[in-house]
């Protein structure tokens, strides 16, 4: 089926699964509606029981065929969020205003019609169960386990709470985040929304490549003062360490399934922020399907730190609460076991009502680190989703 249709009006269509990136003529995205196939894991096997079972699944379909999942992984293994995997009953790819849809279950599925946008509900923004205040105090400690020996870096989030009357205009939300950030990878898989410019795995054939994201800087919209700020970053010994440990420790995972080389640190910028940005990539030994791959690489020192057990141990203390999704990867796999994973940043999950959604934001920490400084640093990480969820141009 084609439907030639503007990109908003293919998100009003029911509640898909969601996978865009890029702008205008380069917008390419892929939607999903209803469910041919289901996987639900935990604990620290779930990226090899869903693997394993969409290759079950995936054996019982026509010759030929080529199944498209979408995954959300919990960041942890003793997580209580469960990790899925769905195969949509009917896929669609988006791209030049077209609208090709396919079939990939078995029982006759109907392209849900276009609804109306609902009255703009007022928000209520929330704190979450970290405070301002005891995320400083949180960076504080980290910094002092820092230079005691025990951890070399360690990430620390914070989260928010937003909340509205009646259900959230899901698909407003998601054409404002790709709008607004068309450098990144706009998602929603099972409740999980967001906007990540961070990819973790990316799997064509035996190709992979992954772009490394970790020290940053805040971005004005003065191209001068931004330009003069990118200079300061990529000079900047702290946002270089703790970068360092990030890149390194995707390059050393990925070695250990393929020959890889890293490129030197360059800037990337983003609306409201830049990071340092290192692209590795390379050729896999073996086969391996990018959720595979996806399992080989998570957690980065990006998102957790160094030594990885270790700094599991001391978020667990200094936040106090189930990252869930966050941070986990999140995209899509095919039957062929190519596929395209980012780290869940810039994200918020939704309550089984879709009236409250949770907001994550965090900073890598190392021994230079400042309280105020993350904790600003992580106030432009909520401003994406915050942004789109408080358009300026509402009633």
């Amino acid at each position: 089926m084609r439907v030639i249709e503007p990109f908003a009006t293919s998100l009003r269509r029911g509640t898909p699964l969601v996978w865009a990136t890029g702008a205008g003529d380069g917008l390419a995205a892929t939607l999903g509606w209803g469910e041919a196939f289901r996987a639900v894991s935990t604990g620290p096997d779930r990226f090899a029981e869903l693997d394993a079972a969409f290759d079950r699944w995936a054996a019982t379909r026509p010759p030929g065929s080529n199944p498209v999942a979408f995954t959300t992984v919990a960041f942890a293994d003793d997580s209580a969020a469960t990790s899925v995997l769905v195969v949509p009953a009917l896929l669609g790819r988006w791209s030049h205003g077209t609208l090709e849809v396919t079939r990939q279950g078995d029982t006759p599925e109907a392209l849900p019609e276009p609804t109306d946008p609902p009255e703009f509900e007022e928000l209520e923004l929330l704190p979450g169960r970290l405070t301002r205040q005891r995320y400083r105090n949180a960076v504080a400690a980290a910094v002092e386990r820092i230079r005691a020996g025990e951890v070399e870096k360690v990430v620390v989030a914070r989260d928010l709470v937003a909340t509205a009357p009646q259900p959230l205009d899901l698909p407003a939300l998601l054409d404002r985040l790709q709008r607004a950030n068309t450098a990144s990878w706009t998602f929603h898989v099972d409740g999980l929304v967001g906007s990540s410019p961070e990819m973790l795995v990316a799997v064509r054939g035996n190709r992979v490549r992954s772009q490394v994201l970790a020290g940053s800087a805040p971005v004005t919209g003065d191209v001068h003062a931004d330009d003069v700020t990118a200079t300061r970053l990529a000079a900047s010994a702290k946002d270089h360490a703790e970068h360092a440990y990030a890149a390194r420790s995707v390059a050393e995972r990925l070695a250990s399934v393929g020959e890889v080389a890293t490129r030197d640190p360059q800037v990337k910028r983003l609306p409201r922020i830049m990071h340092l940005s290192t692209d590795i990539a390379g050729t896999l030994r073996e086969a391996h399907s990018a959720l595979e791959v996806a399992g080989v690489v998570h957690p980065s020192a990006a998102v957790c730190g160094t030594p990885t057990d270790v700094a599991f141990g001391v978020i667990a203390e200094l936040e106090g609460f189930d990252r869930g999704r966050y941070a986990g990867p999140v995209g899509w796999v095919d039957a062929a076991g190519d596929g395209e994973f980012v780290i869940a940043l810039r994200c918020g999950q939704l309550d089984e009502e879709g009236t409250t959604i949770r907001l994550f934001a965090g900073g890598g920490i190392v021994a230079g680190s400042v309280p105020n400084d993350e904790l600003a640093e992580t106030a432009r990480k909520f401003l994406p989703m915050y942004e789109a969820l408080s358009p300026v141009d509402r009633p």
